[in-house]
């Protein structure tokens, strides 16, 4: 039977020293990606298959970029791992991008034993060289690819992608009614409008450094608009309510290490350099902007290497110090890695000053009064919104506003706590559907922002589960969550196969996890995270660090639901459970950045089963579209808000069980059919009910601080993860 060719192109970018132990200090990346980030923009500029360039495909190019369909595959490897066995057959459209100095000859031998040859890119004797990564010369590249295909493949496949490649054409050029100065602040929505087809609107330099944050902010506002307004013109794909769009806005904030402030230079290096080295390091530390000032001599000196005086004379160059340059190299990777994921689905990046991450210490503030067992509802409410009040000062007016205006969900690029940002009166993390991407450690990053192919899942795929039960029989809070689960079961029962297994130790884990063929993980039991030490999970018999698992599970399940504390803690440091999880390659892992009340983190798991069992396949039929797990998530989120603002008002004694139970029967269902503020609506039909409305949104705020919903995170990919009633793909 012949072969069929995958149109899809694949950038491989080879780095030689991805391990962990090769790590940049600052923020965990592989240093020779960051070398070679102008080949992660290059991927991001050419073509994601070969036939978006054909004329037919140019009318509905944005469309299908914006749901996820032409997504651009470029994802790093090291050289051991690219020649470790041949590309696929199918994969005739490979290139293997090579950073500099690296050499095509290392792959020769691994090129003849492909049965389809990929094309190597290198800076000289490669298929392609640099100079030669255009359109122009992709295009003759993948013309004679076609010529050398096999005689195994569908002849018919090779025509047509002759024919489309013979045919690429630009779309039509379009001219934006501004121009700005280039920075990297707007690169990534740049990108962005270049795959719409827009020239570039740079015509000078970024030159108003040392202005304050205003003209910054002006460029970004600029360019977000013109990508959400891009949006809002394009019509729905045919195959639309199969695969709905991506997030149409990102908030972006470049982090380090939270413990970056101990690297320290060698014993025994000269004093003077030990001094500079933490000049820098305080400079890095306590900049809130989008750039570094240095306001005096010693700074100046540090940061260049040359005083006031000798970088006034034109015979002395400055010489950025190491700490620094390898800083914006991290940077520079970020944002081409970013501005990739921007072009993928003509997105909005709004990137956020650095302001945003010297809220952690409010943060950290907030985290210990919660985990204080001296807090009380009304202290908690006025931390909570002294932390809001934090944020939002963090995040400049012009950026809440385009918040408000921007249509879809939000994604949060950020270690900083946005979730937790007030938009009108409500965490944004309860006003919209919201996914996170962390950004340490680096190379954690790299992968969860390189393309992920849809997941598409039909219903009938999430009927099986696996509970992972790592509480010893003796655990107070067993019994709690056995009752939850049995009084949900006879709501889920007949229509899912919850299988559990115990867990004891690493061992049984791994076996529990590997034996495992479905695709929802849910593990019930508890989690700490010291500081200054790794995050653990409790098993019943021991204590296990989730990173400690890499390459020991075979087949990792795309969907993580952590029934556990803290698991993405606020205030501590990378190494999170969460984060280790989707090292391990879970596509969606749903963490806690608190302790969980026990009572609570049971009822919302056993309300999630009920949720993936009932109102999952009701939605997906009465809708007659796919869901995305960030919108089955999102809205569980939201119900336990409701669930502990109705507890609230039972306990004050504002209203009775009846008035409870109607109370939460109507705000299921606003929550559900996907009213634009169902909270705001509640409080209304309490309002034409006799009740205080001013009252009642205070009893909400307080509610909100309080209730596990502001602890749970959406983190990964999940709105790569599409459940519906269709073909699974």
């Amino acid at each position: 039977m012949p072969i069929a060719l995958d149109f899809n192109i694949h950038f491989i970018i080879a780095v030689p020293n991805g391990e962990p132990k090769n790590a940049t200090p600052l923020g965990g990346f592989a240093p020779t990606l960051c070398e070679s980030s102008f080949l992660v923009r290059a991927a991001s500029w050419l073509p994601s298959d070969i036939l978006e360039l054909t004329p037919e495909r140019h009318a509905s190019m944005i469309a299908c970029r914006m749901s996820g369909l032409t997504a651009v595959h470029w994802y790093p490897q090291s050289p051991r791992a690219i020649r470790s066995e041949p590309v696929d057959l199918d994969l005739a459209f490979t290139l293997v991008l090579l950073g500099p100095g690296q050499d095509p000859a290392d792959y020769q031998d691994w090129v003849r034993k492909c049965p389809t040859p990929p094309t190597i890119v290198a800076q000289r004797g490669g298929d392609l060289n640099y100079g030669d990564l255009t359109l122009a010369g992709l295009q003759k590249r993948f013309l004679s690819v076609c010529d050398n295909l096999s005689a195994a493949f569908d002849s018919a496949d090779i025509i047509e992608a002759r024919k489309a490649i013979s045919r690429w054409t630009p779309p039509v050029t379009r001219t934006l009614p501004y121009t700005v100065g280039g920075h990297a602040t707007i690169t990534p929505n740049l990108m962005a409008l270049d795959t719409c087809g827009y020239e570039s609107p740079v015509d000078r330099r970024f030159n108003k450094i040392g202005n304050g944050l205003q003209p910054y902010i002006d460029q970004i506002a600029l360019t977000t608009r013109s990508i959400l307004n891009e949006r809002r013109m394009i019509p729905e794909l045919p195959v639309g309510p199969d695969f709905p769009r991506r997030p149409s806005l990102s908030l972006f904030a470049p982090a380090m290490y939270a413990d970056m402030g101990s690297i320290q230079l060698r014993s025994d290096a000269p004093l003077q350099d030990k001094r500079r080295f933490q000049l820098i390091k305080n400079a890095l530390k306590g900049q809130s902007g989008y750039g570094f000032e240095a306001r005096t001599e010693q700074q100046v000196q540090a940061l260049t290497g040359l005083t006031d005086q000798e970088l006034s004379s034109k015979n002395r160059q400055p010489t950025l110090h190491p700490l620094m340059h390898l800083r914006h190299l991290e940077l520079d990777l970020m944002t081409e890695a970013v501005a990739g994921l921007a072009s993928s689905e003509i997105s909005a990046v709004i990137r956020l000053p650095n302001e945003i991450n010297r809220t952690a210490g409010a943060v950290r503030q907030y985290s210990s009064h919660y985990r204080s067992a001296a807090t009380n509802p009304r202290r908690t409410a006025k931390g909570f919104q002294e932390l809001q009040a934090r944020i939002s000062a963090a995040v400049p007016d012009a950026f809440r506003t385009l918040l408000g205006e921007a249509e879809g969900d939000i994604r949060i690029i950020a270690d900083a706590h946005l979730e937790w940002l007030d938009c009108d009166g409500l965490p944004l993390c309860i006003r919209r559907n919201v996914s996170r991407i962390p950004v340490t450690p680096g190379n954690l990053f790299i992968a969860q922002i390189t393309a992920k192919p849809i997941l598409r899942l039909t219903t009938d795929d999430l009927r099986k589960v696996l509970v992972l039960s790592a509480l010893k029989r003796d655990d107070p809070i067993q019994g709690i969550f056995e009752i939850a689960f049995s009084e949900s079961a006879k709501l889920w029962k007949e229509d899912l196969d919850v299988e559990f297994a115990e867990v004891k130790s690493a061992d049984q884990l791994i076996a529990a996890l590997n034996a495992f063929k479905g695709e929802i993980v849910i593990f019930d039991g508890h989690g700490s995270h010291a500081p200054d030490h790794p995050a653990i999970i409790h098993l019943q018999d021991e204590a296990c660090d989730v990173w400690s698992l890499m390459g020991k599970i075979e087949r990792p399940p795309p969907i993580v639901v952590l029934s556990a504390c803290d698991t993405h803690a606020a205030a501590r440091n990378h190494a999170t459970t969460a984060n280790g999880i989707l090292a391990l390659g879970a596509r969606a892992v749903l963490a806690s950045v608190f302790p969980l009340d026990a009572p609570s983190a049971a009822m919302f798991t056993a309300r999630l089963l009920f949720r993936i069992a009932s109102f999952v396949p009701q939605a997906v039929k009465t809708l007659a579209r796919a869901l995305t797990w960030t919108e089955i998530i999102s809205g569980m989120v939201r119900m336990q808000l409701l669930s502990d603002f109705r507890r609230l008002l039972e306990a004050k004694g504002i209203i009775d069980d009846d008035q409870s139970m109607q109370l939460g029967a109507v705000g299921n269902q606003l929550i559900n059919i996907g009213v634009d503020d169902p909270f705001e609506a509640l409080i209304s039909i309490l309002e034409s009910s006799g009740f205080d409305p001013s009252q009642m949104k205070r009893d909400l705020q307080t509610a909100v601080a309080t209730s596990s919903a502001i602890s749970y995170l959406n983190m990964g990919r999940p709105e790569t993860i599409l459940v519906g009633n269709g073909a699974r793909i």
